[in-house]
């Protein structure tokens, strides 16, 4: 019986891999890690233990316990605008946490396959013409969360390199969904619209930057791409987790207003445009499709709909 390690199981992108390896690996033992006191499932495949993951002990004894064969590591602090706000939080819940796991791994359990997840940000502000980016570009990072997610790539490697530990990495590019927290500018966008139709057909959109490009991926496609990469991704290889299509936000509440039959004002928000921000961005899938089979399943218009439905929901 294989047997999953989940670090941030709670959260948006953890929900759905649980879910997804019920349908693609039901006899699969799981063991989900989080902050929450208790777990959101009661389910016998699934073990579940609130911890934080900045105690090194503890994630040392549990990884020696559970003795894992892959192991996927969402726990994060996975907001831009939040690491602008406190940028050491930042860092050290993306790159302290990650450190503690893998020197777990190494002491206890040197064979699992380790999923390191990173962010698009990683490529920093490429010009235009530069789009698609791929992973043999340099990295530029441009915000503290960025730089966090640079710091654990490189220890990725380095454990890869230094103690042949079995280390696959992500850059993934923006993933919207159902459930995902208001925090995120397509969930915002989608919750203050239908406040917007519950009370009429005309109202007012907060909004920050809208002119910027951006590559957004459903979750389910995400959830799927990550499953591909711990199963039959090459050690010490970096993926690109993306659609590898562009799309304005100004586009996209275009299509949200025309989904919602609304007519709206847009307000610019100072306080939401960042201090900088990367004006397209745009990844590059061909080695997550052509090397390992991935390919998208959900349209932007099927996830905005999703989305739609889920904050109408709520």
């Amino acid at each position: 019986m294989k047997k999953y390690l989940i670090t941030g199981i709670g959260g948006f992108v953890g929900r759905y891999f649980w879910e997804y390896l019920l349908i693609h690996e039901p006899d699969v033992q799981v063991l989900g890690l989080d902050m929450m006191q208790k777990s959101p499932w009661n389910h016998p495949a699934l073990q579940y233990e609130a911890l934080n993951l900045m105690d090194a002990s503890a994630i040392g004894k549990v990884v020696e316990s559970f003795r894992p064969d892959c192991i996927i590591h969402l726990a994060s602090m996975s907001s831009v605008g939040q690491s602008w706000k406190a940028p050491a939080e930042c860092f050290n819940n993306n790159t302290g946490i990650f450190l503690n796991l893998i020197e777990a791994v190494r002491c206890f359990c040197p064979t699992a396959r380790v999923l390191s997840i990173g962010s698009s940000e990683e490529y920093g502000d490429y010009p235009s013409e530069a789009m698609p980016l791929n992973e043999n570009y340099e990295l530029h990072p441009g915000n503290p969360y960025a730089v966090a997610r640079v710091a654990q790539e490189m220890l990725s490697k380095l454990y890869a390199r230094s103690y042949d530990l079995d280390i696959m990495m992500t850059r993934s590019f923006n993933h919207i969904g159902p459930g995902q927290r208001e925090v995120f500018v397509i969930s915002s966008f989608i919750k203050q619209l239908v406040s917007i139709k519950k009370h009429g057909v005309h109202g007012k959109l907060h909004v920050g930057n809208i002119n910027i490009t951006r590559d957004f991926l459903d979750v389910r496609d995400v959830v799927d791409a990550y499953w591909k990469i711990i199963n039959h991704g090459k050690k010490g290889e970096i993926y690109n987790v993306c659609s590898g299509n562009g799309v304005t936000l100004k586009n996209i509440i275009d299509k949200l207003c025309n989904i919602l039959e609304l007519h709206i004002d847009i307000v610019i928000d100072e306080s939401l445009i960042r201090p900088t921000d990367n004006l397209h961005v745009i990844g590059d899938n061909y080695k997550l499709c052509h090397n390992l089979g991935w390919n998208r399943k959900y349209s932007m218009n099927d996830t905005l709909k999703d989305m739609i439905d889920y904050w109408r929901n709520v």
